[in-house]
């Protein structure tokens, strides 16, 4: 594997001797989730009949009738009397409101089942442009589906920690679908632990690295970090470009906050943000299923289930 040649050095930035990011060019699969249902999940979400799920549109709906179906398949409990996962949130435009609906389910941890791990990754997109569909496979389809994968084997394996599942809205119009779960959380907000964001983890393009930020900012993650890159399948490397030492800050977006894990970082719930680069498919209608490397995407996943089993074992963080 690419990763066992790495060296991890000051920073946690993933430096290989004598391979170079070119080079980072072979998978390998643990077989850890169902790569079927894996590829099944996404290209419906990201198929032209969902419409690109823009926040309120019918193709959103359903999005979140095939979430609520698939939760409740997996055993996801439900915070909800209804039992339907979804959770109904609105935000204020200058001269209207927008009415969003965050998806939500939890299992219970075995060791500590009043801590909670939340895995998040929204589901909406762009939606449509007259007739011009923007699928939104990599942003976000991708994550949401690494999510159901992540729930199916928390599910059958248990956890220490209890887990959240979110599936956010709105993320695109201002991360507020995760602003609404933070500020109104379906249990005590002190008892959320950590923040596993999952945002575009499927188009390589050529790169072929999958990279994962917010280790720098809590050290309980930065032995979580290193050993999931001597575990990884594809090419892990430590930060995104633009919070790495030495890379200018003018250039590229702002990975911090470049998703919902900013909302909880506000919070001062410590975050991993696992993701690829920038690329050209981005909110372009060319982000489509048959433009994705199945090999290197069920790779990804699998190294997120990785991050989430080491974080879910971390011991006496405070």
């Amino acid at each position: 594997m690419i990763a066992r040649n790495c060296k991890v050095l000051v920073g946690l930035i993933a430096f290989c001797p004598l391979l170079s990011f070119a080079d980072c060019n072979q998978f390998t699969l643990k077989h850890s989730v169902d790569g079927s249902q894996l590829w099944q999940d996404f290209s419906y979400l990201a198929s032209d009949e969902t419409q690109g799920r823009k926040t309120g549109s019918s193709g959103s709906v359903l999005a979140q009738d095939y979430l609520v179906k698939r939760f409740s398949d997996i055993g996801l409990q439900s915070f909800t009397k209804e039992k339907d996962y979804r959770l109904p949130f609105r935000y204020e435009l200058t001269f209207s409101h927008v009415d969003g609906i965050n998806i939500a389910g939890y299992l219970k941890g075995q060791s500590k089942p009043d801590e909670f791990i939340v895995i998040s990754a929204h589901y909406d997109h762009i939606g449509m442009r007259g007739s011009r569909i923007f699928n939104g496979a990599d942003d976000n389809a991708s994550g949401v589906s690494a999510l159901l994968a992540i729930a199916q084997q928390v599910s059958q394996f248990g956890s220490e920690h209890s887990v959240i599942f979110l599936a956010t809205d709105a993320e695109e119009k201002g991360l507020y679908g995760s602003k609404a779960f933070v500020q109104n959380p379906p249990v005590e907000l002190a008892n959320i632990k950590y923040n596993l964001n999952l945002d575009m983890v499927s188009q390589n393009q050529g790169k072929n690295r999958l990279y994962v930020s917010g280790a720098r900012y809590h050290a309980a993650f930065k032995p979580v970090v290193e050993t999931a890159i001597e575990q990884a399948g594809l090419c892990l490397v430590n930060q995104h470009r633009r919070n790495q030492r030495g890379y200018a800050m003018a250039m590229g977006p702002d990975w911090r906050k470049a998703s919902d894990h900013a909302s909880f970082a506000e919070a001062d719930i410590p975050y991993l943000f696992v993701g690829v680069s920038e690329h050209s498919y981005y909110h372009s209608e060319k982000d489509t299923v048959d433009k994705v490397d199945p090999i290197f995407f069920q790779a990804a996943v699998e190294t997120s289930l990785s991050l989430f089993t080491l974080m879910d074992r971390i011991e006496g963080d405070e």
